[in-house]
């Protein structure tokens, strides 16, 4: 009798002997296995996670994705984009109306490292902004159908979530100036200067910033983190070192081709950071659209260059995909590092051992 496939033993990836014998395969049984590259690895960690009192813990997700839980085990999605590659057209796109483009392709780099569907506990979703990559209708419909969270957006992005069927008892919509609680934290929405959301629709739009996005302060025990979202660099953004404490700030960063500016160069990044007074520093987006990416260890070799050199009071984090950082605990790592296995190591049942 052909011994039993074992597809996986609890750990949310397949085994190794699955994939190893011959067994009849198709286009859907290849996607199961194989789509989320992740499986449920990172969210059975994220699940399992104690967060310890007076830390908080944030996973990337790569792109503009982020997982937030706080030591009251609250668990939210920050900008959480769970879609493909992807294009966008000069009627709405605002990149493609900066750049004359009547279309741009987006193609997708990092791979999926949480599976939306397979969440025990979601507890608010946020989006900065409409776009695709942060209002995301595969993170949205999951989390809509598979559990109770709640969803926070400001007034464009909230239509859009509207559009997606959720429902106004789900709906907070994210208005600068007014904060909500949540599960181990205070969130307040502040001003979030991205230029380029604010030309993003139907049509020539030049919509207010209130209007178009916001940035999500969340004030936990652990620390004040502030998720800017797209932003581009602004000198408004003083007024939010006058006003508040903030920890740790994390903004986009990237390439841009002359003639459209989508992401914040290194510089701008390094500037708005010292802006809005902020002691540490993070960086995403670089990673993950082709078209932005440039050489991604050049722009983050660049950024810790400009910040240690110009602002060496402020510290700095690079971080990679499906990590997870500890904050205030791991503000000195600098550049995060996957595990490498040797915790399950055991040299008596090597096969250099001596016999």
């Amino acid at each position: 009798m052909e011994r039993e496939i074992i597809k996986s033993d609890g750990r949310g990836i397949i085994a190794g002997d699955y994939v190893n014998q011959n067994h009849d395969i198709d286009r859907d049984q290849w996607l199961r296995d194989s789509f989320p590259e992740w499986g449920t690895l990172l969210n059975q960690e994220i699940e399992n996670r104690q967060v310890p009192k007076g830390e908080v813990s944030l996973w990337w997700c790569g792109g503009p994705s982020w997982i937030l839980k706080t030591d009251e085990g609250g668990v939210f999605f920050i900008d959480q984009y769970c879609g493909p590659s992807m294009y966008t057209s000069h009627y709405y796109c605002g990149v493609c109306k900066q750049a004359g483009a009547d279309s741009i392709n987006w193609i997708r780099l990092n791979p999926h490292v949480i599976d939306p569907w397979k969440f025990n506990q979601l507890d608010g979703v946020f989006c900065t902004h409409a776009h695709q990559d942060h209002c995301d209708i595969y993170a949205v419909k999951a989390a809509l159908k598979t559990t109770d969270a709640l969803f926070y957006a400001p007034p464009v992005a909230a239509d859009k979530l509207r559009k997606f069927e959720v429902p106004e008892d789900r709906l907070v919509v994210a208005k600068v100036g007014e904060s909500v609680k949540v599960k181990g934290a205070e969130v307040e929405f502040l001003i979030c200067y991205d230029q380029t959301a604010i030309k993003t629709g139907e049509g020539e739009v030049n919509l207010p910033f209130e209007e178009a996005a916001c940035c999500f302060l969340f004030k936990t025990s652990g620390g004040n983190i502030l998720f800017m979202g797209d932003t581009w660099y602004h000198d408004g953004y003083v007024a939010i070192k006058e006003n508040y404490d903030i920890d740790v700030a994390i903004f986009d960063m990237g390439s841009n081709a002359p003639g459209a500016t989508d992401k914040m160069t290194p510089y701008d990044c390094a500037r708005v950071g010292q802006a809005v007074g902020a002691k540490l520093l993070i960086p995403d987006h670089y990673d993950n659209w082709a078209n932005t990416a440039g050489d991604p260890e050049l722009l983050v070799n660049q950024f810790v260059r400009i910040v240690e050199e110009n602002t060496p009071e402020i510290k700095t984090m690079i971080m990679r995909c499906g990590g997870r950082f500890d904050y205030p605990k791991d503000q000195d790592k600098k550049r995060y590092r996957y595990p490498d296995g040797s915790e399950h190591y055991d040299f008596s049942k090597s096969s250099f051992a001596k016999k």
